[in-house]
C-alpha cells in the first residue's frame, strides 16, 4: 500500500487587534452576524447606518481608559471574531472583567476564541485587573470545554437567567483568577 503525502496549508495563527475607526462597518457587518447565527452571545443587532457613528464614538471613548476593551481577530482583511471586556464600575470590582466573547461559526474550531481570551487576558493583567468572569449557557460545550481550556473554573449554575423563543435558559458563572506576574 503506499503511502500518499498531503500538503495542508500552514497554519495561520488569527490576527488580534484593536479595531479602528475604518473597521467600524466590518465590526458590525460581524455583530449582526454573531446576532443572525443564535450564537447565545446575548448581544443587540446594530443598525449599519445609524449605529456607525454610536460605534465610532463608543471606541473612541474607551481608547486607552482602561476601563473597557474590544478586541476582534482577523482573518486576512475579515474580521470573524470579536472579545469585549469591561470592569466593574465600583471602585471594590475594579480588578474584575465581564467578557463577552463571539466567533463566526465558519472560524470555529481554529484558536480563535482562545487567541482572544488571550488577548483580553494581557490587557486585563495591563490594567490592573485581578479576575476574569462571563456567563455560558448551560447547553453551549463548545464555549464551555474552550474557557475551561483557557484556565476558567465553573462557579456555579444561574437559572433562567435568558428567555429564547420563550424557553429560559441556565447559564453557568465561570471565572478565572488572574495570579501576579512575578
Amino acid at each position: 500500500m503506499a503511502v500518499v503525502a498531503l500538503r495542508l496549508p500552514p497554519f495561520v495563527p488569527p490576527v488580534i487587534g484593536v479595531p479602528g475607526e475604518a473597521d467600524v462597518p466590518a465590526l458590525i457587518a460581524l455583530i449582526n452576524t454573531l446576532v443572525a447565527e443564535h450564537s447565545q452571545l446575548f448581544i443587540h443587532p446594530v443598525d449599519p447606518v445609524s449605529g456607525v457613528a454610536t460605534l465610532r464614538a463608543h471606541l473612541a471613548a474607551i481608547a486607552g481608559n482602561g476601563a473597557e476593551a474590544v478586541l476582534v481577530a482577523r482573518d486576512g482583511a475579515e474580521l470573524v471574531g470579536l472579545i469585549t471586556g469591561t470592569r466593574g464600575s465600583h471602585p471594590a470590582r475594579f480588578g474584575t472583567v465581564d467578557i463577552g466573547l463571539g466567533v463566526l461559526r465558519t472560524h470555529r474550531d481554529r484558536g480563535i476564541g482562545f487567541a482572544l481570551l488571550a488577548a483580553l487576558e494581557c490587557w486585563a493583567r495591563g490594567v490592573g485587573c485581578h479576575r476574569l468572569q462571563l456567563h455560558v449557557v448551560v447547553g453551549n460545550t463548545p464555549a464551555i470545554a474552550l474557557y475551561r481550556k483557557a484556565g476558567f473554573d465553573i462557579e456555579g449554575m444561574l437559572k433562567a437567567t435568558a428567555m429564547v423563543d420563550g424557553h429560559p435558559l441556565d447559564e453557568l458563572q465561570m471565572a478565572k483568577l488572574l495570579e501576579p506576574v512575578a
